[in-house]
Formats: structure tokens, C-alpha cells, sequence
């Protein structure tokens, strides 16, 4: 009778506790989502690393994971997310698709070691009609992305909603049959009839290229995901130069922040216009997430803190504050 080499049998429980792991973390996405919970994050320590669930807005913590067992649970999820498992040094994001929800992965490395956050999200789309905004903010927020030449940016802070309206917005001019190329980084969400690019630098798929093959074929919006950096912001700029219409997101407030985020890109400020920007922010009420935004253009950015004052208690069908 053979037995088994001491190597082969640490190879054997190294492969068995790896499974259980897997299992360990499918069953913390399940209860998580069983939650309610919007995000996982895992905070490393000297000692191990703690996971959070954040419900309603607040981290709870959930458990301690071990410092080797989050090593391996950590290289799963970069797999799964399509990350490169060998880089610790440099940040990465990617999604996990589960059950009809996307997962978005977010790795940064600390003193530490490697923070993660998984954030949780339906990969249900709204309509732009059932966004909760109302009929005022529907139609000038539609005519002026019908009329207006320049780049509209739908502006918040993170979790706010901003790729759900602009998803919604996309079907809506698709609908109007426009035709609507998007290049995102990464893709969260399908939808058909929508030309969709995922930028993939590791095979030379840049921004930059892109946008130029995504000119030749003829669109009446180019929608890129989501402005985070100098390229990004740069390659905005460029697509809205060639006379097309331009749509994305971006982390800011109101009107000037954002064009203080877009200079701070390294944007030159002539060749900078922004037909317009919706900042939004979701809250939570008894009945639920509820959006509130505001709608401004150039012309109206000046009297921001006005339009704030005056309007802020008017409140369109209980969601939406213009």
C-alpha cells in the first residue's frame, strides 16, 4: 500500500483549505447581500484582517479573517475580478458577475498590506423614466443631451448612482433611436443595443484607440465611463473636439468643482466646454434611497449657491431637488 508523500499530502490540504475558503467567501457575498449590504471591505492589521459589511451607510464589522487565509481569499477574488493575482503594489479594480449582481473589486495597497473592497450592486437596469427623477428634470436633462453640443457629466460622490443614470440614459437615447457607442473600464453592465468597448491596456486597447475606431463608426453619443485620471479627462476633451456628444461620470460636486477636477487633469481650460452637469446624491429615508440633484450649465453655475437656497426644500414627487 502506497502512502502518501508528507508533499503531496500538504499539497492535498493546501488545495482543500483553498475550496473551503471559496466556499467561506461565496457564503459571505450571500449573507452580505442578504444584508442589504452595499459593501465588504477588509481592513489588513498586524495581527489579521477585519471585515466590514457596510449597511445604511455605517461599517459593522462582520469577522477576523487570518493574515494567511486573506492572502489566499485575496488572490481568489483577483482572479475572479480578471485582476493581475501578482500585482500587490500598484492599485486594481475589476467585477465579478454573481447571481445577476456585479461585484466591483478594489484593491490599494497600505503599510499594512493589501486593502480590498467589494461593492455590491444589482445588475438590474432602471429606466431613465424610473430613476425617481421628475418630469421637469427629465426634460431639460433629455433636451439639453438632444440639443446641446459638449460633454454632459453626471457628477457625485462614490455610490451615489452615477453609472445607473447614465446606463439609463444611454438606453433612453437608444430607444430615440440614437446611436450610442460606450467605452467603459470595465463594463458593469450589458445592454443591447448599445455598442459597448471594454478598454483593455494589457492587449493595447488604450482610451486613445478606442475613441478613435469608436469616431469611424459614424455614433451620435460616444459614453465613456467614468473620468479618474489625466487620460481619461483628456480623452473626454478629444471626443467632444471632433463635434460629438459626449457623456460620463465623474467624482465632484457642482459645476465649478468639477471644472476644477477637469484643470486639475490637466485639461486646458479653452478647450473645455461643458454643455452640462447633473450632480446627484442619494440618501435614505424611510421609504428608502431617495436621489436628490442639481442641474447646471454654464450659464447658470454663477448663481449656484442661489438656486440651492431658494430651491431646496422643493421636492418633485419626493425624490428628486432641483
Amino acid at each position: 500500500m502506497n502512502k502518501k508523500s508528507p508533499r503531496n499530502h500538504n499539497k492535498a490540504k493546501i488545495k482543500k483549505s483553498r475550496e473551503v475558503l471559496f466556499m467561506d467567501y461565496v457564503n459571505l457575498v450571500e449573507k452580505a447581500l442578504m444584508e442589504n449590504a452595499s459593501d465588504i471591505h477588509f481592513i489588513p492589521k498586524k495581527e489579521n484582517v477585519e471585515c466590514y459589511f457596510r449597511e445604511k451607510g455605517r461599517l459593522t464589522l462582520h469577522e477576523n479573517l487570518e493574515n494567511s487565509m486573506y492572502q489566499v481569499l485575496l488572490q481568489k477574488v483577483k482572479a475572479l475580478a480578471h485582476m493581475n493575482i501578482s500585482e500587490k503594489r500598484m492599485p486594481q479594480d475589476g467585477v465579478i458577475t454573481k447571481d445577476g449582481k456585479s461585484i466591483r473589486v478594489s484593491t490599494l495597497n497600505a503599510l499594512q498590506g493589501e486593502s480590498l473592497v467589494l461593492r455590491l450592486f444589482s445588475r438590474e437596469l432602471i429606466s431613465y423614466e424610473d430613476l425617481g427623477l421628475s418630469k421637469v428634470i427629465e426634460t431639460q436633462l433629455l433636451k439639453s443631451v438632444q440639443e446641446s453640443y459638449g460633454i454632459t457629466l453626471i457628477s457625485g460622490e462614490t455610490g451615489m448612482g452615477k453609472s445607473t443614470t447614465m446606463y439609463a440614459l444611454m438606453m433612453k437615447l437608444r430607444d430615440l433611436n440614437y446611436k450610442v457607442i460606450s467605452i467603459e473600464d470595465p463594463c458593469e453592465r450589458e445592454v443591447e443595443g448599445i455598442i459597448q468597448t471594454q478598454i483593455n491596456e494589457m492587449k493595447g486597447l488604450t482610451y486613445d484607440k478606442a475613441i478613435f475606431a469608436a469616431l469611424r463608426q459614424d455614433p451620435d453619443y460616444i459614453c465613456i465611463g467614468e473620468i479618474r485620471n489625466e487620460e481619461t479627462a483628456k480623452a473626454v476633451v478629444r471626443a467632444s473636439l471632433t463635434g460629438h456628444r459626449v457623456i460620463s461620470t465623474i467624482h465632484g460636486r457642482h459645476y465649478d468643482s468639477v471644472i476644477e477636477r477637469m484643470l486639475d487633469f490637466g485639461v486646458g481650460k479653452d478647450y473645455l466646454h461643458l454643455s452640462l452637469v447633473l450632480y446627484q446624491k442619494l440618501k435614505m429615508s424611510r421609504e428608502g434611497k431617495k436621489l436628490y440633484g442639481f442641474l447646471e450649465n454654464e450659464n447658470t453655475q454663477a448663481n449656484t449657491a442661489d438656486l440651492g437656497q431658494v430651491q431646496k426644500n422643493k421636492v418633485f414627487k419626493g425624490k428628486v431637488l432641483l
